[in-house]
């Protein structure tokens, strides 16, 4: 090689050019490690769970767990529209209880012959007639319960979305005409199923017991209410079966305990119901504490 030619930059082969041999390939990559906040630092451990509510999976449990912790942080203010609700069902129930002993079923003085023998007894309506009294009581009875559960079941979701609860809301949707309607189809559907052998009249409450959540909640019309709450139920029926057991344990514990236990188990299966509404259909509600 003369002099002043640059001379080949040296071979990247450690064995040396032509030797003829082949590099070994290089080792493998091992991800690096190291402490805490440094290079290489371990991934970082998972987030802890949110508070109960504040999103995830549903469960019917957790459902009732949520509406006890919200019952505790204010129980005067559920109980004073249960409270309210309540007396006005008595009283309605009275009403319409006098009002059919004086008409359909009303009885009187008359003398029947008993094997040759005249004897005083008193006189009332027939099977059917009897029936249809008890018919017309029930049906009117469930019409006023559904239509002022409606602003139990709005307080029920404002308590849900972290919003007080407030007498003002049960004359506010006894009286929308939404309501009524609603309220008047349940009751016919449901009275019609119970007189069917009883049986049908608890699938058809359970089929439309979200129908007036869809009317307060979604502005929707009465028909489309029900046709949501019957979607509702069946794509959510395992969800929805347990709740609606849980919810009849509740009232039947509510019930030995007598009028304090149900004054108790109307809020706590109101709220339940309503974070299962906001819960299957994937939206958020407020925690419980």
């Amino acid at each position: 090689m003369s002099e002043g030619t640059p001379s080949p930059p040296p071979s990247d082969n450690p064995y040396g050019a032509g030797s003829g041999q082949t590099p070994p390939p290089p080792p493998p990559y091992q991800p690096p490690t190291g402490g805490p906040g440094g290079y290489g630092a371990s991934a970082p451990p998972p987030p802890p769970p949110g508070p109960l509510g504040s999103g995830g999976a549903y469960s019917p449990t957790d459902a009732f767990s949520y509406a006890w912790a919200k019952f505790k942080a204010k129980p005067g203010e559920l109980l004073v529209p249960v409270l309210v609700v309540f007396v006005v069902i008595v009283v309605v129930e009275v009403i319409v209880s006098l009002l059919l002993g004086a008409t359909l079923l009303g009885t009187h003085n008359c003398t029947r012959t008993i094997f040759g023998q005249s004897v005083e007894t008193q006189c009332g309506p027939g099977f059917f007639v009897r029936a249809l009294g008890y018919g017309v009581s029930s049906l009117l009875v469930s019409l006023i319960i559904q239509a002022l559960g409606a602003g139990l079941i709005k307080n029920a979701l404002n308590v849900a979305d972290g919003k007080p609860a407030s007498l003002g809301e049960i004359a506010t949707w006894a009286t929308n005409p939404r309501v009524i309607t609603a309220a008047l189809i349940v009751a016919v559907a449901t009275a019609v199923g119970t007189v069917l052998c009883y049986l049908p009249g608890l699938v058809v409450g359970f089929l439309l017991n979200w129908t007036m959540f869809f009317v307060v909640d979604k502005g929707m019309e009465p028909v489309d209410a029900i046709k949501a709450s019957v979607k509702f139920t069946t794509d959510h029926l395992g969800d929805t079966v347990v709740f609606y057991l849980l919810a009849i344990v509740v009232f039947i514990v509510g019930a030995i305990l007598c009028l304090v236990g149900l004054l108790v188990a109307a809020p706590l299966v109101l709220i339940a119901a309503a974070f299962t509404f906001r819960k299957l259909q994937g939206e958020q509600v407020t925690p419980a504490a």
